[in-house]
């Protein structure tokens, strides 16, 4: 396992350079919106990454609950982690978009707001976690 782990950071750095270079080079530019539409190839992929995550800790969260079993509750951890991680260039990305295209950084609206409360939740979430006494 040891001398799998080089290989497949290698192979997955080639591919993500590739994919770069499809999202920046290769893809189109789109009609109306531009090139700032590319960003999407980031935005899009990172959110349905993150609600996934976000259901792969809520899903790990109750087996904890059922089994006290520590490596479901490591799972729980990590999937929260990374999905704030992902959440947070969704956050991100979403604004810098939005300015070229609808003319303003952040409109209150419910997706973009609940998807603001998720991320606050969850790195809340993370600092109970984090800072608190129980083992």
């Amino acid at each position: 396992m040891k001398r799998l782990f080089p290989i497949l950071a290698v192979l997955t750095a080639l591919m993500l350079g590739y994919a770069v270079y499809q999202a920046l080079v290769v893809a189109p530019t789109e009609r109306t919106m531009g090139d700032v539409q590319r960003i999407f190839y980031y935005h899009v992929p990172s959110a349905w990454t993150a609600f996934l995550l976000f259901f792969v800790n809520l899903v790990a969260s109750v087996a904890y609950l059922v089994k006290r079993n520590p490596k479901v509750d490591a799972l729980a951890m990590v999937s929260a982690e990374v999905g704030v991680v992902f959440c947070t260039v969704v956050l991100v990305t979403g604004p810098i978009w939005a300015r070229p295209v609808w003319g303003i950084w952040w409109t209150w609206d419910v997706r973009l707001t609940s998807t603001l409360v998720l991320w606050l939740i969850y790195v809340s979430y993370l600092l109970l976690r984090r800072f608190s006494d129980s083992a």
